[in-house]
């Protein structure tokens, strides 16, 4: 479920086009009605462009940076898509559905969209600035709707089998607003980290000394990648050595509590091992038809290996099983043949990339790197998935793909679906 967050300005783009692009930050620009436009096919090298002056001039020559009325002149307005971690969306996916949704209710303004990831866990976001002036009308952006801003986008999040927030009425009274607003405060996770790590921790990794906290959020990671509903997952807490049990009736937020069998007093609750541990997330992620998934044969030997490695005490295999899986299922992958594809595409994208966007690209492939090593080494991951094979009544034989083998990431599918998306795009500028 992508959050957007909405600021109103009242200056000039001069400031918000150097904090945006300072330090080389930037993963990526997208323009709409400056001098460069998407919709032109510029690439991403031919993107330095000053669009806070052309936002700025534009604004004058219409006269729209002048007061209205009795109020300061709304400059422009800048917003902020943050996507949800579980869905473990990569930098290309967000600018499909940044630029789809700016183009969807700001087509004829001027857009400027700039992607960092300088959050803890390194998640892509973009920000979207909007200068005040429509170019058709000449008139002051004004939305009769705001909540229809975020409304669209959880729609068109739910379109790309993204996590979504439902349409949810807006309390009438007073006395219901003020609930509302105090159980919105209340519900605030504690971390909007993926996997959080406290400082007491962190010491105790860098001592080389054992975390039971980390421990318990190894065993987890594996049984929540292996489960397909909740009853397996925590059937396989069990047999990892991991008792799960409701938090209080008291606690600001409903969530799992996690402890040691062996050890009832090590016990903690899921969002402080992370966002991805909470028990929304895991619920949802169970719940999720295309969530990742090993095959039969891989989930019994990874879950072979997660034990064994709890049985000798061996953690340091354990964390790095539980770091293996966590990358298999961030991009998705199967197989050792879906992790070469994934890697070659993810290689091809570095070639063309430069600064901060290079940098996460490289990270990403260091991590799947591991994972691959990792499960071929220790023979957790097949090399494909086998084709099914039927031989007819007529003697001929039927060969069709497995579901994962069908589901693999390959290169043909990557670009068929960036055609796909390109396609898209230009029907729905050509309709409106």
């Amino acid at each position: 479920m992508p959050y957007l967050k909405q600021i109103a300005a009242h200056t000039n783009c001069q400031a918000i086009q150097r904090y945006l692009e300072k330090r080389d930050r930037a993963l990526a620009k997208d323009f709409f009605n400056l001098s460069v436009d998407e919709r032109d096919g510029y690439g991403d090298e031919d993107k330095d462009i000053r669009w806070a002056d052309e936002m700025d001039a534009t604004r004058r020559a219409f006269g729209n940076d002048t007061p209205f009325g009795a109020m300061r002149a709304r400059t422009y307005k800048h917003f902020i898509i943050s996507p949800d971690p579980e869905d473990g969306i990569d930098l290309e996916a967000l600018r499909e559905l940044a630029k789809a949704w700016a183009l969807e209710h700001f087509a004829d303004f001027q857009v400027a969209i700039v992607y960092h990831d300088d959050n803890a866990s390194r998640i892509p976001h973009a920000h979207i600035v909007v200068n005040n002036t429509n170019l058709e009308t000449g008139k002051r952006m004004h939305h009769d709707d705001p909540k229809e801003l975020n409304r669209s986008l959880q729609k068109m999040a739910k379109e790309r089998e993204l996590l979504f927030f439902s349409e949810v009425p807006e309390p009438a009274e007073g006395l219901e607003r003020l609930a509302v607003k105090e159980r919105g405060r209340e519900a605030r996770p504690k971390t909007m980290q993926q996997v959080h790590i406290g400082r007491v921790e962190r010491g105790l990794a860098e001592a080389g000394s054992y975390s039971w906290v980390a421990d318990i959020r190894n065993r987890v990671s594996v049984a929540k990648s292996l489960a397909r509903n909740v009853d397996e997952f925590a059937q396989l807490l069990r047999m990892l050595g991991v008792d799960i049990a409701g938090n209080s009736r008291n606690a600001r937020r409903d969530d799992w509590v996690f402890s040691l069998s062996d050890a009832p007093a090590r016990r903690v609750s899921g969002e402080r091992l992370g966002l991805l541990f909470s028990k929304e997330t895991i619920q949802r992620q169970l719940a999720r038809a295309g969530s990742y998934h090993p095959d039969a044969k891989s989930s019994r030997e990874l879950l072979r290996n997660a034990r064994n490695a709890i049985l000798v005490n061996d953690l340091e295999d354990l964390s790095d099983l539980s770091r293996a899986l966590r990358a298999c299922a961030y991009h998705n992958v199967s197989t050792l043949r879906d992790c070469d594809a994934r890697l070659a595409v993810l290689q091809r994208r570095t070639e063309t990339s430069a600064g901060r966007q290079r940098n996460a690209l490289e990270a990403r492939i260091a991590e799947l790197e591991f994972a691959r090593d990792y499960m071929a080494t220790r023979n957790l991951l097949p090399e494909r998935i086998e084709t099914r094979r039927a031989e007819s009544a007529q003697g001929s034989i039927d060969t069709r793909p497995a579901q994962h083998e069908r589901n693999s990431i390959e290169e043909q599918t990557e670009q068929a679906r960036r055609i796909e998306r390109h396609q898209r795009t230009a029907t729905e500028r050509n309709e409106r």
